[in-house]
Parts: C-alpha cells; sequence; structure tokens
C-alpha cells in the first residue's frame, strides 16, 4: 500500500503544473461532499425511520444536484489548467 500510495504522490507531483490547481479540484470535491452529499447520505441511511418520503426524495435530489455541479467545477478547472498550456 504504501509503495503504490508514493507512486502516485509522485506521479501527481511531475504531472500537475502547480500547487494551486491540485487545491482548487480537492476544494471543489471536498466542498461538495461535506457541504451536500455527507448531510443527504445521512438522511438516506436512517436506520431509525425518523426521515419522511419527502425527505428522501429531497435527499436524492439534492446528491444528484452536487455531482452535477460539482462535475461542472471540475470540468471547469480541467479546461483551466489546459488553457494555460495552450498560452504557455
Amino acid at each position: 500500500i504504501t509503495i503504490s500510495l508514493l507512486t502516485v504522490i509522485y506521479l501527481a507531483a511531475i504531472f500537475i503544473p502547480s500547487i494551486w490547481d491540485a487545491f482548487q479540484f480537492t476544494g471543489a470535491t471536498a466542498a461538495v461532499l461535506i457541504g451536500f452529499i455527507f448531510p443527504a447520505m445521512v438522511i438516506l441511511r436512517d436506520p431509525y425511520g425518523i426521515a419522511s418520503k419527502r425527505d428522501k426524495i429531497l435527499a436524492v435530489t439534492m446528491i444528484v444536484l452536487a455531482v452535477l455541479s460539482n462535475s461542472v467545477a471540475l470540468y471547469s478547472d480541467a479546461m483551466n489548467i489546459f488553457r494555460k498550456e495552450e498560452e504557455a
């Protein structure tokens, strides 16, 4: 496990042009997960049966919208990286 993690870290360090790009991807993903997806998953898990059907529908809707918005953010970050490379 250690060798595979070190390999991935070294490859990322070689191929990512700046640390800011890595922070953009990490921030976009972490913010969506913490703010939208994890709370909705807690509602869907609901072992005590407290959540109503409406709550569960809203949770699924929130997860879908979060994944879509995260996809747009990641696409935008990737396009910015490629535009920087073309200008250089």
